[in-house]
C-alpha cells in the first residue's frame, strides 16, 4: 500500500503543477509552458513458462509528463520524465506497485524553425520505429531492444518539404551515453551508469552519430510512411557497432469506418554489444485496427542472433501478441492482451490489462 500510494502521489503532484502552470502565460505570451502526461497502470501475469520462476505477477505503473517552456515562437526547453518499476523481479517475485523511480528521459534546448531545427542535451536518437510505433498492447516488446536512449549530444533535422518521394524530414546527431547524475534515477535509484562499463556509445566524447530519413504522403500511396535509419556507435577498445532499420506502414480507412494500420520492420545489428562475432537481425510485424472507440491489434517479432568464432551458432527468439480495447471519450482507455514469448528455447505465456489516461495543458 506504501508503493502504491507513492505512485498515486507522484501522480497527483505532476497533474497539480502542470495544470497550474498552465495558466502562466497567455497564449500569445510568452514565455508559456505546454506539454502532454501519459499515465499507464499494468498488470501482467505470467501463467505458463517453461521456467518455472518466470511464472509471476506484477502491477506496475508508467507516468511520463512532457512538458515544454516555449521562449519564443522557435526557442523552446523541453523535458521528458518517466516515472516506472527500474528493476526486473526476480525468480517467482510478485511486485505491486514496487521499485518505482522517476528518470529524465529528455532534457534539451531547441531550436525548430519552418524549415530546419538543432537541438543540444539529452535525446533518444532517431533509428528504429517498431520500439516504439507497432500496435497492441505487447506490439514493442522484443523491438524495445532497437531503442536509443540516455545520451547527451547534439542534432538536427531538415524538412525538405514535398518531392517524389512524399513528404521528407532528414535528420542526424552525434551523442554519447549520459554518465552524468541524469543517468540516476530518483525515489529508486537505478544508480549512475559509469563510462567504465564499456557498452557501445559510452565514450568521453560524442563519437557516436545516427542518421534518419522519415517520409509521408507519397503521392499516389494515401497514408503510407517509411523510415530508414543508420546508426554507429563506438566503444574504447572493443568494436564498433552499425545498426540498421528500414520501416514501412499503411494507414487504410476502409468504407465501413475501419481504420487498419499494417507495420513491418527490418533491422539489423552488426558488433552487437561491441562483440566483432556476434549480430542480431528483428522483423517486426503489426497490424492495428480501429472502428469508433474500440481497436484490436496483432503483432509479431522474431529475432535472430548469430554467433561465429568459437561457440558459433544461431538462437532464434520470437513472440506474437495480440489485444483489444476501448477508449473513452474523456481520455481513459482499456486495453486486455496476450502473448506468447520464446526466449532462449523458454516458452512463456503471459495475459495482462492495461488502464491508461491520458491528457493535454
Amino acid at each position: 500500500m506504501k508503493n502504491l500510494n507513492l505512485v498515486l502521489a507522484v501522480a497527483a503532484g505532476f497533474t497539480i503543477a502542470l495544470v497550474a502552470a498552465n495558466g502562466v502565460a497567455a497564449d500569445d505570451a510568452y514565455p508559456k509552458l505546454s506539454g502532454e502526461v501519459g499515465i499507464e497502470v499494468q498488470n501482467d501475469y505470467t501463467f505458463d513458462s517453461d521456467d518455472p520462476a518466470a511464472e509471476q505477477n506484477e502491477l506496475g505503473a508508467t507516468i511520463e509528463p512532457a512538458v515544454t517552456l516555449q521562449f519564443s515562437e522557435t526557442v523552446s526547453l523541453n523535458t521528458e520524465l518517466t516515472l516506472e518499476a527500474q528493476r526486473d523481479p526476480g525468480p517467482k517475485e510478485d511486485r505491486v506497485f514496487q521499485d518505482h523511480g522517476l528518470a529524465v528521459s529528455v532534457l534539451t534546448l531547441n531550436y525548430d524553425g519552418e524549415r530546419f531545427g538543432v537541438y543540444g542535451g539529452k535525446f533518444g536518437p532517431n533509428f528504429a520505429l517498431a520500439w516504439d510505433a507497432a500496435a497492441g498492447l505487447y506490439g514493442t516488446d522484443v523491438a524495445e531492444d532497437l531503442e536509443l536512449a540516455d545520451f547527451l549530444g547534439a542534432g538536427g533535422y531538415v524538412n525538405f518539404g514535398d518531392t517524389a518521394l512524399g513528404s521528407l524530414v532528414g535528420s542526424a546527431s552525434v551523442f554519447f551515453t549520459d554518465t552524468t547524475i541524469l543517468s540516476e534515477s530518483f525515489i529508486t535509484n537505478r544508480g549512475r551508469t559509469r563510462q567504465a562499463a564499456g557498452e557501445p556509445g559510452n565514450t568521453e566524447s560524442p563519437e557516436s552519430f545516427a542518421l534518419a530519413l522519415d517520409g509521408e504522403a507519397v503521392p499516389g500511396l494515401d497514408g503510407f510512411g517509411y523510415h530508414v535509419g543508420y546508426a554507429l556507435l563506438s566503444a574504447d577498445n572493443a568494436s564498433t557497432e552499425h545498426r540498421f532499420a528500414f520501416a514501412g506502414y499503411w494507414e487504410l480507412e476502409l468504407e465501413n469506418g475501419v481504420t487498419l494500420v499494417p507495420l513491418l520492420e527490418y533491422a539489423r545489428i552488426e558488433n552487437a554489444d561491441s562483440n566483432a562475432n556476434e549480430s542480431r537481425s528483428y522483423v517486426t510485424g503489426s497490424l492495428g485496427a480501429e472502428w469508433g472507440n474500440w481497436n484490436a491489434a496483432l503483432a509479431y517479432t522474431g529475432k535472430i542472433v548469430t554467433i561465429s568464432g568459437n561457440g558459433n551458432g544461431d538462437s532464434y527468439d520470437d513472440q506474437i501478441g495480440v489485444s483489444f480495447g476501448y477508449a473513452w471519450d474523456n481520455g481513459i482507455g482499456l486495453d486486455v492482451g496476450y502473448k506468447h514469448n520464446r526466449t532462449a528455447g523458454i516458452a512463456t505465456q503471459t495475459v495482462g490489462a492495461l488502464l491508461s489516461y491520458g491528457f493535454e495543458f
